[in-house]
């Protein structure tokens, strides 16, 4: 995976340390966070700044969007001493009463900001640079699965801006990720689980494949591989009657992966010793599985059978559905060179499709033909499978 570089996890570690709240919620009760605030002003004209800030903390929980809520906050850090603190809430206090129409409160908390000095205005419009930078770190790890390095980012946006637009959507996008992905090790384990069913079904071991299956469906159900070994007892594990389209679906997640691979290959990577640099470069050994050429591989095919002679076109069939169906043995998921073997099976299997189209056409397909392609076309969805499935 794509990684984020320390000075970058130093900054989000950095920024998180604000009292307000990380998420800003649409309007909510604005009589009971009045309310709450009227007790706030006695305890902040007594000095006891500490208090008031606990009741002002209650009147932004009751309604976020009440900016009179956020320049007693404001109020409540200065008295603590705590100009940064009570700079942000002023502003945001004034963000939210312009808002509302609410002119009297809006200058107040400007008035406020201004008070506290030009230096918070340029440590303000500093965090306004970083949350750009913050943004961007969000984007790039949801983009490339990293969810909880993209909860962090854009929640550190949030601390320093509630209404951030982007930060709001960014978060909410990793928040549905998080809860689809569920406990990423277990997935893992299902994944692991049903890329061997699938190489025991094209291996013809379906004892085997059935009792993983029944184990994976009973003990991961929660999961999408899970789910999926249940749909394959469903269908004694039979070939899908679209194969077309579960094949098509194949080739879109393993062209997905290939790009999320480049970008991963791309990315620069730091080290103890410094920043980030461009001419860095991650090596993932795991990325082979995400950069199977499927398109490459079928114009390989189609142009070599296109160029063959009819005399041919048979002796080639048996050659590749020998050649894949030995690839295909050795590529046994945890194996020694499972990916070179998996990857050379598909292109072996790739080339059968081809080779039966043609053969076809020209009348030269007979029984075993047709037997062997059932095994081809089954096997070439298991390739493909496990290759998604070992990302």
């Amino acid at each position: 995976m794509k990684r984020i570089s320390l000075l970058q996890t130093a900054a989000l570690a950095a920024i998180c340390f604000c009292g307000m709240p990380l998420l800003a919620a649409d309007k909510g009760d604005r009589d009971q966070a009045v309310a709450l605030l009227a007790g706030a002003d006695s305890l902040l004209t007594a000095g006891d700044h500490a208090k008031a800030l606990e009741i002002v903390k209650r009147a932004i929980a009751a309604d976020p969007s009440c900016g009179l809520a956020y320049f007693k906050q404001g109020q409540a850090f200065e008295g603590l001493n705590k100009p940064r603190d009570a700079f942000r809430s002023y502003q945001q206090g004034a963000t939210l009463a312009k808002k509302d129409n609410d002119t009297k409160t809006a200058k107040l908390a400007d008035d406020a900001a201004k008070k506290l000095g030009t230096g918070l205005m340029q440590i303000s419009e500093a965090d306004k640079k970083l949350a750009t930078k913050l943004l961007k770190i969000g984007k790039d790890a949801l983009e490339i699965e990293q969810l909880e390095t993209a909860r962090t980012a854009f929640g550190a946006v949030m601390t320093m801006d509630p209404e951030n637009a982007d930060a709001k959507a960014g978060l909410g996008e990793t928040e549905k990720a998080l809860a689809l992905r569920g406990d990423p090790v277990k997935g893992k384990i299902a994944g692991a689980m049903l890329s061997e069913i699938f190489y025991y079904i094209a291996t013809g071991n379906k004892d085997d494949a059935k009792k993983m299956a029944q184990d994976l469906s009973s003990n991961h159900s929660d999961t999408p591989a899970g789910k999926e070994a249940s749909q394959l007892l469903a269908n004694n594990f039979e070939a899908p009657k679209n194969m077309d389209v579960e094949l098509a679906e194949a080739k879109r997640q393993l062209r997905e992966r290939a790009d999320k691979a480049k970008k991963i290959a791309a990315a620069p990577v730091s080290n103890s010793t410094g920043p980030a640099t461009p001419t860095a470069r991650r090596v993932d050994t795991t990325v082979g599985a995400q950069t199977v050429d499927v398109d490459g591989m079928e114009k390989k095919a189609a142009d070599e059978v296109k160029a063959m002679s009819k005399d041919q076109l048979k002796t080639k069939y048996q050659e590749a559905f020998k050649t894949g169906t030995e690839s295909f043995a050795k590529a046994r998921p945890g194996s020694e060179g499972n990916q070179k073997n998996l990857a050379a099976a598909l292109e072996n299997f790739i080339r059968c499709e081809a080779l039966y189209m043609r053969m076809e056409d020209e009348k030269l397909v007979d029984d075993d033909v047709k037997a062997n392609q059932k095994q081809a076309s089954m096997s070439r969805y298991s390739c493909m499978k496990m290759s998604i499935l070992s990302h």
